[in-house]
């Protein structure tokens, strides 16, 4: 990762610091109390929307196999709403998911299944899902079924290697992930003033929509000199990827994390 210093310029001494998250504001109040208001401007730049599934014949099939799974597989946090709304669907209750081990990829899972009233058996230390699917050893006697409720655009690396490990992994798309082709006013003056002093990627997806929303000549001008995070490993390769050198990644993949590993970039010369 390239140094904070020095080739980053003016971007540093302006205050407050301008922080666009790809994110929708409602999911940011955990980053904007850390992120003091005299030293940072935070601002929401969601880039992607979630919406629900049809709730076809096959989506219904699937669930019929939920309950009779050894384990359940939450990596995110939509996977978790559209999957607890779609059960009342069908008139199971949350109560009756106990019986099931659950497995989340990291605390803002696990966070969400709490207001659902369900607890986590089991999470990795480093929130990925390739350290998620090391916790599983491999099947050696009876069979045993990993129900997997995910996104239309997550990677297919966590029940591949479930797979390989022999377990049956059923894993209906509950919800879609769809880019947005353009950018919400805030965000978009301040790219046009060339005025994003940092940009938080939140996932892949984010990254892969901004790319395709900026033209070749605005991500030169608007990105060359811009601080870029990237909350996780997977969302750091899908900006090397579109070509872009990320400066900070916190230790914690979470957007709480995130905004404490800007606070401490910026901190040697905001504080002073």
């Amino acid at each position: 990762d390239r140094s904070p210093s020095r080739g980053l310029g003016d971007v540093y001494k302006r205050q407050p610091i301008n922080v666009l998250f790809s994110r929708e504001y409602s999911k940011l109040k955990s980053a904007v109390n850390l992120l003091p208001a005299q030293r940072y401007k935070v601002t929401a730049c969601p880039l992607f929307d979630i919406t629900a599934v049809e709730k076809t014949v096959q989506l219904r099939a699937d669930f019929a196999q939920m309950l009779a799974s050894d384990y359940l597989i939450f990596t995110s946090q939509y996977a978790v709403i559209e999957t607890l709304e779609y059960l009342k669907l069908l008139g199971i209750n949350s109560a009756q998911l106990n019986a099931l081990k659950i497995c989340v990829v990291g605390p803002v899972v696990a966070r969400q299944l709490t207001e659902y009233g369900l607890n986590t058996d089991l999470m990795p230390e480093l929130y990925t899902a390739e350290s998620l699917a090391d916790l599983f050893p491999p099947v050696t006697d009876q069979a045993q079924q990993i129900f997997f409720p995910k996104g239309n655009r997550a990677a297919l690396k966590l029940e591949q290697v479930l797979t390989k490990k022999g377990y049956n992994v059923v894993s209906p798309i509950i919800y879609k992930t769809e880019l947005r082709c353009g950018l919400d006013s805030p965000a978009k003056i301040l790219f046009e003033n060339n005025s994003v002093d940092c940009f938080a990627f939140t996932s892949p997806s984010s990254v892969q929509a901004l790319m395709a929303i900026l033209t070749n000549a605005e991500q030169q001008k608007a990105l060359s000199h811009t601080v870029i995070c990237a909350i996780g490993t997977t969302t750091y390769q899908a900006c090397l990827a579109a070509g872009l050198t990320v400066n900070i990644m916190p230790t914690e993949y979470t957007v709480e994390g995130l905004a404490r590993a800007i606070d401490s970039f910026y901190a040697p010369t905001s504080s002073g």
